[in-house]
């Protein structure tokens, strides 16, 4: 194939075989410019016309796009042949009617990648810039959306709300049941229960649920079905959820009519929910997604008990009703609950103590996160800011340095539309290298926030970077360029083109405009910065604070075993059950003492509560009120194996477990409280909560830190496990090694448990050192991320006071080769140049320190026996801050003060 004349070469066929005749007819009509321009532009002109002509559809717009394409070029290439005549340049294209808008991109676009390629430094730098802080910020903002913004993913999920006062007994839920303002009711009890006969022994978390709860939050089956009405007539019936389905029975989809066996009675699989299916978080306490899936069964004896408070009720509003509507209803339904049942919801004076309080269900799924996300989202936004700060600096300084080029384009006759124009095509590729760098570190850093982050998010399942995402990606990075690019570029070219033709500007140290502008930025960056260092510095504070405590009893060489005992049936049957269990761990190798209690140490981390608790205390005949204390059955080995110090006193013997009074220990905190001092508590007797059996004082442990290193110590009464008055599914082995385990100690752990109760589930062995840094997890992942951020913003503050520094001394070259030359010392240039960013340096601390006041309010929930205020922390980032400037500062200094005074006077 030869080229046909003038250098205009037909363009390749994508679509038909043929080349339209409107295209064939324009490409001869293109003759008509002289062949310089078919040369240069003949192929591009008629590609775009090719490419329009196929935009448009119909015959009318094709017809007003030939007359207004064939009625141009005459005059294009009139106006062509008159500069080519005369020897002019090349043509200002920009302004020739027939580059159309898009063409005049185009060409400013490939202009920018090519002069981008030639300052790869500066490239370089902002882009990763760029990508740093839309990354940090797209990171934590799709967190925020996902799981705070979004509605739920239920039917009319609007309408949907939870009754928010913990839990409720049977016939507060009758009632609420026949309340006209809601459709439609989801009941629910979550309980933990054994499954046995697949393989080892598992925990499982099931839930029993109302009829109308699966429809409720638009569950579908994956195989098999749902719940139906007939199954709530003779409960005996379970659907998997994927989870259990896949890790238990190896996602067989024949386990449908299978019969399984839970808690040892015997249930027939129905079916398996969807994997789609996004059980409401915020009405399961325990944070458990669960396993197994049954219908309510209303016969049970306890559902009848005002007393016993252990379901949860969400409900979806009737049309038309508002959420005070239901809480109207509400109230009504509590006055009656009073009259028939005052002895629980009226006090001796006839006021109600009780509330059925009403909460959108997005609202109470989304708030014990929200404070932690919006703190998060406020960091990074600073860190993006520290950014384009640095972003700015590096657009002024380039465009400095281009003033002269652009001074050539003006004086020949570039207008400013067409400047801005190359500057925003040069600022949208870097934003868009930028953004997606950015989006890659995005992907990176969630899925590494979600595995590191300690604290339970609700909705994770679904969080992703989607089209949402990438729109708010692609607008902080136009918006990071555009604002933080494009202005400072357009503000540093400079006006005066004979002197900027000639490369010299007004005096020998530039604008003071612009410097007070580079200026202004980095006191902003350091002021932003201190901000994120103190904050930084607070969090790793009080981590160490924590870290710091004596927990009260040994975590080195100690290890636990939750266990699940559901099947029991009274307290002896469970006493012996895990006597045996005791016993079988005892005999394993390497095992010094084994121990169990109804609960240990921090595996109830910041919840406060225990399963046992009373505010009900007479001592010798006296009551005293207003003290909650924490009663923890244990084994006569607890102390001994834990670590835990008696202060007075001992730990009854196993022949004085059923004595009366029961023997117990008290703790340290509780026996001052009550009795002055340890020594003044022995042999007391105490009368706890409605027992009819008193207690008597046999020892005083030192305390411990149950519930959390950053909680307060507690009230706490041990007794003997012999003296439980009920028979609770839970309990905590622990065992004391004499060193390091052997290989397969787990195992060999499981294996005791299971020589004694073979079909006692074991989910967990995990030693206390482990649980001391799970309950601090949080902490240190707050810490460490606040950290990372701070030292980011540092060394970014510290970047920028280097470049303006850096760029002031080559401003001022030949001032301080004419001072050098005149004996000046360079000692004192070095100084002075120090002085000048520590003063940038110190007026963006004093600024900072006003920010740490207001970012303090938002830290102090995450902060433990620490002020936000805390002046210590504040003058360490003051201090660390400087000492950064200084070092910054001082490079350029000693630059300064190399300066030749002969060179410079010889190229000035």
């Amino acid at each position: 194939m030869g080229t046909p004349p003038g250098g205009i070469t037909e363009p390749p066929e994508s679509g038909p075989p043929s080349i339209p005749r409107a295209v064939r007819l324009y490409r001869l009509a293109l003759r008509m410019l002289p062949g310089r321009v078919r040369d240069a532009d003949g192929k591009e002109i008629l590609t775009t016309f090719r490419d329009l002509w196929q935009e448009e559809a119909g015959r009318f717009p094709r017809i007003r796009l030939a007359a207004r394409a064939f009625g141009r070029l005459p005059l294009v290439a009139a106006v062509e042949w008159k500069d080519h005549l005369s020897g002019a340049g090349e043509p200002q294209h920009p302004r020739t009617p027939w580059r159309w808008g898009m063409s005049a991109w185009v060409r400013n676009l490939r202009y920018a990648t090519r002069s981008l390629r030639q300052a790869p430094s500066f490239t370089f730098t902002v882009v990763v810039l760029i990508g740093l802080g839309v990354g940090a910020v797209t990171t934590i903002f799709t967190l925020v959306d996902h799981v705070v913004l979004r509605d739920l993913p239920y039917p009319a999920a609007e309408r949907l709300f939870l009754v928010d006062q913990g839990s409720y007994s049977g016939p507060s839920v009758e009632a609420f049941q026949e309340m006209s303002s809601v459709e439609a009711w989801g009941i629910t009890l979550q309980e933990t229960a054994n499954l046995v006969g697949e393989g080892d022994p598992l925990r499982v978390t099931q839930t029993e649920v109302s009829r109308d709860f699966f429809s409720l939050f638009g569950a579908r089956p994956l195989h098999g079905r749902l719940l139906v009405e007939d199954d709530f007539q003779s409960p005996s019936v379970v659907v998997l959820d994927p989870g259990l389905w896949e890790r238990a029975f190896g996602s067989d989809p024949d386990v449908v009519g299978k019969t399984i066996r839970v808690d040892g009675d015997p249930f027939t699989v129905v079916g398996v929910v969807s994997r789609d299916f996004v059980p409401p978080e915020a009405v399961f306490h325990r944070g458990e997604r669960a396993d197994l899936w049954l219908p309510m069964d209303w016969s049970r004896e306890a559902f009848d008990n005002i007393g016993y408070h252990a379901l949860e009720a969400v409900g979806r509003m009737a049309p038309g009703v508002s959420l005070p509507d239901v809480q109207v209803e509400m109230d009504r339904v509590l006055l009656r609950m009073a009259e028939t049942y005052p002895e629980q919801f009226l006090d001796d004076e006839g006021n109600n103590t009780y509330e059925f309080p009403v909460a959108g269900l997005q609202e109470i799924t989304t708030r014990p996160v929200r404070t932690g996300l919006g703190l998060l989202l406020g960091a990074v936004g600073v860190l993006l800011l520290v950014a384009c700060l640095n972003v700015a600096h590096l657009f002024l300084a380039r465009g400095l340095s281009r003033v002269q080029e652009v001074a050539v384009r003006r004086a020949l006759g570039a207008d400013t539309p067409s400047l801005v124009q190359q500057l925003l095509a040069e600022s949208l590729v870097l934003g868009a290298a930028g953004g997606a760098l950015g989006l890659g570190l995005a992907a990176m850093g969630l899925q590494s926030f979600l595995a590191l982050n300690p604290n339970s998010l609700p909705r994770t399942t679904a969080v992703a970077l989607d089209f949402r995402i990438l729109f708010f990606a692609a607008a902080v990075s136009a918006l990071t360029v555009l604002v933080f690019g494009l202005v400072p570029a357009l503000r540093s070219f400079g006006k005066d083109l004979a002197n900027d033709l000639r490369g010299v500007s007004r005096s020998s140290t530039g604008s003071r405009g612009t410097a007070r502008l580079r200026s202004g930025l980095v006191v902003a960056e350091v002021a932003l910065s201190l901000v994120l260092v103190v904050s930084a510095g607070l969090l790793l504070k009080s981590f160490m604070g924590v870290q710091a405590r004596d927990p009260g009893f040994e975590t080195a060489g100690v290890w636990t075993l939750p266990l699940s005992p559901s099947w029991i049936s009274s307290p002896a049957e469970y006493v012996e059950s895990m006597d045996r269990v005791e016993a079988a761990l005892a005999t394993v190798p390497g095992v010094s003492r084994a121990t169990y209690s109804l609960t240990l140490p921090l595996e109830m981390t910041g919840r406060g509560r225990c399963c046992w608790s009373t505010s009900g205390l007479t001592i010798e005949g006296e009551v005293r009120e207003g003290l909650r204390l924490f009663l923890q059955p244990i084994t006569e080995t607890y102390f001994e194996t834990l670590g835990v110090d008696l202060l007075a006193g001992r730990v009854w013997r196993a022949s004085e477990a059923l004595i009366e009074p029961w023997p117990v220990v008290i703790g340290e905190v509780l026996a001052v409280e009550l009795f002055g001092s340890a020594e003044a508590a022995m042999d007391r007797t105490l009368l706890v909560g409605g027992a009819e059996t008193p207690v008597v004082v046999y020892g005083v442990a030192t305390d411990t830190r149950h519930f959390g290193l950053d909680q307060d110590f507690t009230y706490f009464i041990y007794l003997p496990m012999e003296n439980i008055p009920f028979d609770i599914p839970m309990a905590h082995m622990a065992v004391a090694t004499t060193g390091d385990p052997p290989a397969g100690w787990s195992r060999m752990l499981r294996d005791a448990v299971w020589s004694a109760v073979p079909d006692m589930p074991v989910p967990t062995v995990r030693s206390m050192d482990e649980w001391v840094d799970r309950s601090t997890a949080g902490r240190r992942f707050d810490s460490a991320l606040f950290g990372a951020f701070g030292g980011l913003a540092l060394l970014l503050a510290a970047a920028g006071l280097y470049g303006t520094l850096l760029y002031s001394v080559g401003q001022r070259r030949k001032e301080l080769g004419i001072r050098l030359a005149l004996g000046a010392e360079r000692r004192a240039l070095e100084g002075q140049v120090v002085r000048n960013g520590l003063l940038l340096a110190v007026l963006g601390s004093v600024l900072g320190l006003a920010g740490t006041w207001g970012a303090g309010r938002f830290l102090e929930s995450r902060l433990y026996d620490l002020q936000a205020t805390d002046p210590i922390t504040l003058l360490t980032a003051v201090g660390v801050l400087l000492v950064v400037a200084g070092l910054a500062s001082w490079f350029p200094a000693r630059s300064a003060s190399r300066t030749d005074p002969l060179e410079t006077l010889k190229a000035e």
